[in-house]
């Protein structure tokens, strides 16, 4: 990288950390329809963790767990 674009990089950087100190959340209000689809969707990601990637997670690290206790075995 260039002198200059890291000159430039450093200012856009400087430029935006300012511009979030200045930022004030506290005037931010979701509306209850936005909450509870927030709720909704994180209730989804649940489901599917309990449903569908926490099974195939415990079947990946039984048979990974199979798989060295053979090659153990077989030494």
């Amino acid at each position: 990288m260039r002198k200059v674009n890291v000159l430039d990089a450093v200012d856009r950087l400087t430029y935006t950390l300012k511009k979030v100190e200045k930022f004030d959340i506290s005037g931010i209000e979701l509306s209850e329809r936005v909450l509870d689809n927030r709720i909704i969707t994180l209730e989804g990601y649940m489901r599917f963790l309990e449903t569908e990637a926490i099974p195939k997670l415990s079947l990946i690290r039984d048979n990974l767990a199979a798989k060295m206790n053979a090659e153990k075995d077989g030494e």
